[in-house]
């Protein structure tokens, strides 16, 4: 039948082709993007907010793959520790079962640490599965039955390995992943070609994407891909989870597999992932930076009677800097837009403008763009004026300003 294609399992071998002519511009913007980030001496503070956002993000991109209708705040609160949460519910037991396995492998895997190991796999199994429900799964064990998964609207139905053939097969894999072939690929591809077929070989009754994908980020720990903090792809598999599944069934047409289009795949995520991590140090720096601009423009003395800024003017833009912090942390964008006309009946505004007239305000609201502290933009959509933080504000030389 059209979009149905079942592995055949006789032909099965650890070959594989890859040919990706674009490869290697990506692994360097990906080696670019890592030491840029790990170069920089950053705060104790924003280490931890980094490492509790991927892990949370992790946590949830994996789950989530797997039918969890948990949300990342959700998460955020239940491993935060917040009351009210039943940890003995389905959706946050899978939760703790994956956060625990995060923090085994943090201890398990890194630089000159052992390799993988079948019993490793079968430890984080037995984590991530531990008191499932699940009747044709035990936890640490391999299965004893056949598997099917798959849709054919995603790229068709695939057959997991025969179960007699698994424990074979996972030794095998072990070999494989710890060759000095694979030891030769990238850390990034090699993590990506494990994931790749331990999925397909699929040896477990459930919890088969979860550690395939645990293995991906223990081989990242492994490589000194932990960009400050855990670090994993299943945020970006799980955003981008239709193509994620059609790319693993594209690549199992052929045998030897052509693994062409889930490594690109996997390779654009994982730039795009740690294009995150930059965009995240970026929004701290500039944002630290601009609100020590405001403290030195509040002392520079334009007249006999005038500051670059006054004390209400300051503390408007330090609100505005609050304000405007993006909702996502990883965001391209350091500042989110709001509308003037919100602005304006914004309690902060109402109250710090409560003895002037409006027209104070939109004077001076209008010299702090003039002067380059902010942007104000016309949205042709609305037709409403938006403000944001202009960060150019940096660089004003205030020698020529006073």
């Amino acid at each position: 039948m059209e979009g149905v294609r079942y592995m055949n399992w006789s032909r099965f071998s650890f070959d594989f082709r890859l040919q990706l002519p674009g490869m290697m511009p990506v692994l360097v913007r990906i080696e670019g993007r890592k030491e840029a980030a790990m170069s920089l001496l950053l705060p104790s503070e924003w280490k931890e907010q980094l490492d509790v956002l991927n892990r949370i993000r992790t946590v949830h991109g994996s789950t989530a793959l797997e039918g969890n209708p948990l949300s990342e705040s959700q998460i955020a609160e239940f491993l935060g520790g917040k009351a009210g949460l039943d940890p003995e519910g389905r959706e946050f037991r899978q939760i703790l079962n994956a956060d625990t396995a995060q923090n085994w492998v943090r201890e398990r895997f890194g630089p000159r640490r052992p390799p993988l190991r079948v019993r490793d796999i079968l430890h984080m199994h037995e984590v991530m599965t531990r008191l499932s429900d699940e009747a044709d799964n035990v936890p640490g064990g391999l299965r004893t039955h056949g598997v099917q998964v798959g849709t054919m609207e995603l790229g068709g139905i695939h057959l997991g390995a025969p179960h007699e053939d698994l424990p074979r097969l996972m030794h095998e894999f072990v070999e494989f992943v710890n060759s000095r072939g694979l030891r030769s690929q990238h850390p990034v591809v090699r993590a990506l070609l494990a994931h790749f077929f331990l999925v397909t070989i699929h040896p477990f009754g459930d919890g088969n994407g979860r550690v395939s994908r645990l293995v991906e980020a223990a081989i990242l720990y492994e490589g000194g891909y932990n960009v400050n903090g855990f670090y994993g792809l299943s945020n970006y598999f799980y955003r981008n989870g239709n193509e994620y599944k059609r790319r693993l069934q594209e690549c199992r047409r052929t045998q030897p597999f052509d693994l062409a289009p889930f490594v690109e795949f996997g390779l654009r995520g994982f730039e795009a992932e740690l294009r995150g991590i930059n965009s995240f140090i970026k929004t701290k720096l500039n944002r630290l930076v601009y609100r020590d601009t405001l403290t030195r423009a509040l002392g520079v003395r334009v007249s006999e009677r005038r500051h670059l800024l006054n004390p209400r003017e300051f503390a408007l833009l330090d609100y505005l800097l609050a304000d405007t912090e993006p909702t996502d942390p990883f965001s391209d964008s350091a500042s989110t837009q709001i509308r003037l006309a919100d602005l304006v009946k914004s309690p902060y505004v109402r109250g710090a403008y409560r003895d002037v007239t409006p027209r104070t305000f939109i004077r001076e609201i209008s010299r702090l763009a003039e002067l380059g502290f902010i942007t104000l933009q016309d949205d042709p959509d609305s037709g409403h004026q938006l403000v944001s933080i202009d960060f150019g504000a940096i660089e004003i030389d205030f020698d020529e300003v006073a």
